[in-house]
C-alpha cells in the first residue's frame, strides 16, 4: 500500500484501540447506552455538516443516492450498535469482539454477491489467521462459559451485527463507485443513524437522561471526534482506495490494540495464549496486506 493508505489503515487501527477503553468511563451513566450513542452519531452528523458548509462542499444529495447512505447509515450507525448493546447484556465483551472480526469474511462474500467483486485466496488465509488470533487473545476470558439460552440469543446479535456492518460497507462501496464525496455521505449516514438509536431508544421505553460527569463528556468528545469523525473518514475513505480485504482487516487489529492498549493502561497481565493470539493475528495482517488484494 502507499503511504498515505498506510495512514488511513493505521489510524482506524490506533483510535478504534483506545475507544474500548473509552466506553468504560460512560459504564454507570444515568444516560443509557442507546442514547450515548445517538448523541455521538447525532453530534458527529452535525459537525460534518458545519464542515462541509464551511468549506463550501456538497450538502445535500440526489434522492437515488440517498437510499443506499439511508441503508449505509442504518446499519452501521443504527442496527449495528443496538444488537451490540443487545449482545453484551448477556454475553462477555471477549465474544463480542471476536464475532466483529467476521467481517474479514462477510464483507468481500457480499462484494462478490453485489458486485462480482473476485475473493483471492489471501482473503481466506489472512481472514483465517486474523480470526483464529483474536480468538486466541480472547479464549482465557471465555472458558466456562454456560450455553444457555441468552448466550444463543446474543451470539446471534453479534454476528447480525457484523453481517448488518458489513452491508453497510458494501453499500458504501456502492457510493464511492459513484464518487458521492465520503465526507457527504458520511455526514447523512451518521444522522440517520443517530435518529433511527435514538427512535429504538424511545420505542424500547428507554428513559432519555443526560449525564453531566467532566468523565462522560471526556469519553464523549473523544468517541465523537476520533472514533467517530476520524476514524470512519479513514476506513471508508481507505475503502475506496484499497477495497474491502485490507479495510475490513481493520477489524481484527482493532481488538488486538485494545487488548496491548490493556496491558499498557489497565495493568492486564497477559496470558501465552493472548501472546500466541496476538502474533497469529499479526501473520495474517502480514498475509493479507503485503500484496494487493481485491
Amino acid at each position: 500500500m502507499s503511504r498515505r493508505s498506510w495512514a488511513l489503515f493505521l489510524i482506524p487501527v490506533l483510535i478504534w484501540s483506545t475507544t474500548f477503553y473509552a466506553i468504560t468511563l460512560q459504564l454507570g451513566s444515568v444516560t443509557a447506552p442507546t442514547y450515548a450513542v445517538a448523541l455521538r452519531f447525532g453530534i458527529a452528523a452535525a459537525l460534518l455538516f458545519g464542515w462541509l458548509a464551511i468549506r463550501g462542499e456538497p450538502v445535500f444529495l440526489s434522492a437515488r443516492v440517498q437510499g443506499w447512505v439511508f441503508v449505509s447509515g442504518l446499519c452501521s450507525y443504527g442496527i449495528s450498535y443496538v444488537l451490540t448493546y443487545v449482545a453484551e447484556e448477556t454475553i462477555p465483551s471477549a465474544l463480542v469482539a471476536i464475532a466483529f472480526t467476521l467481517m474479514v469474511f462477510f464483507t468481500p462474500i457480499l462484494a462478490r454477491l453485489a458486485y462480482g467483486t473476485p475473493i483471492s485466496r489471501r482473503t481466506w488465509v489472512g481472514g483465517t489467521l486474523g480470526v483464529s488470533g483474536v480468538a486466541l487473545c480472547f479464549l482465557p476470558d471465555v472458558w466456562g462459559i454456560n450455553f444457555s439460552h441468552s448466550f444463543v440469543l446474543g451470539m446471534t446479535a453479534m454476528v447480525l451485527a457484523a453481517l448488518v456492518s458489513s452491508v453497510a460497507a458494501v453499500c458504501s462501496m456502492r457510493l464511492n463507485a459513484r464518487n458521492i464525496p465520503v465526507v457527504s455521505y458520511t455526514a447523512w449516514a451518521m444522522a440517520y443513524g443517530a435518529l433511527a438509536t435514538f427512535g429504538y431508544g424511545v420505542a424500547s421505553g428507554q428513559s432519555f437522561h443526560l449525564d453531566l460527569r467532566p468523565s462522560f463528556w471526556a469519553a464523549l468528545v473523544h468517541l465523537t471526534v476520533f472514533g467517530t469523525i476520524v476514524a470512519f473518514l479513514c476506513y471508508l475513505t481507505l475503502l475506496k482506495r484499497e477495497g474491502s480485504t485490507r479495510t475490513m482487516y481493520i477489524s481484527v487489529l482493532a481488538p488486538i490494540g485494545a487488548v496491548i492498549v490493556s496491558i499498557l493502561w489497565e495493568g492486564f497481565r497477559p496470558q501465552a495464549l493472548t501472546w500466541l493470539g496476538i502474533v497469529v493475528a499479526l501473520i495474517g495482517a502480514w498475509v493479507t496486506l503485503k500484496r494487493r488484494t481485491t
